[in-house]
């Protein structure tokens, strides 16, 4: 039996956007605007983005693997305390998330550094990892990251031109699985621990007639 030494989890987003309608400005008079645009980080009605993210059936996470001392009574009463290994899967049934995303520096029309942190709230079941492990039973998650981002092309920033885009993400996740705790263990608080973990995100922007989406896959791996 293999065991996942530290966390990890896989999630797959669909994001529509709040951001401007997408518009056939003339160029030139686009450049203009972005460099008063771009004049001060402080702008933020034209640098900050926001969404509603939502997926379907296609989050995975798995707790990192700790252990915690279990007590054993033997025949005569005599105690016996062992360590035991603890490790929590989560499958999602419904993920719904917001999105906001801080433009710090636009290069250029199309092309900007961002810092995010796209919260999500799921909607599934957490369960013990293998039968060879101690785990919660429970329903829920929460996560929290905050992403340094590179976006380019459509959506990178309010006056970009292009109809496709792309964007690239590393930072860090404050995960909690099983958010209504059903265990009956008398340790549960040692084995239904939050943890962060280093997070790599990619994805596509697009329109859908007027409408900016975005599509975006999410990894982590490990803990800090």
């Amino acid at each position: 039996m293999v065991r996942l030494q530290t966390g990890f989890f896989l999630i797959l987003l669909t994001t529509i956007g709040f951001s401007q309608e997408y518009d056939n400005v003339d160029e030139e008079d686009n450049q203009s605007i972005n460099s008063k645009m771009s004049s001060s980080i402080l702008d933020w009605k034209s640098r900050l983005h926001t969404g509603v993210s939502s997926s379907f059936f296609i989050d995975f996470i798995t707790s990192p693997l700790s252990h915690v001392d279990v007590e054993y009574t033997d025949p005569g009463n005599i105690i016996r305390i062992e360590q035991g290994a603890v490790q929590t899967t989560y499958a999602s049934y419904y993920t719904i998330g917001f999105v906001p995303r801080y433009n710090i520096y636009e290069l250029k029309n199309n092309l900007a550094l961002a810092i995010s942190a796209p919260i999500s709230i799921g909607f599934g079941n957490a369960t013990r990892a293998s039968e060879t492990v101690i785990g919660a039973s429970g329903f829920g998650n929460f996560q929290l990251p905050l992403f340094f981002n590179v976006f380019y092309g459509a959506e990178s920033t309010y006056d970009a031109q292009d109809h496709i885009g792309f964007n690239v993400g590393y930072g860090f996740e404050f995960n909690k699985i099983g958010l209504l705790n059903f265990s009956s263990f008398s340790q549960n608080e040692n084995i239904n621990k939050s943890w962060v973990m280093p997070a790599f995100t990619a994805g596509a922007q697009f329109y859908r007639g007027l409408s900016p989406m975005e599509v975006n896959v999410k990894f982590g791996y490990g803990k800090i």
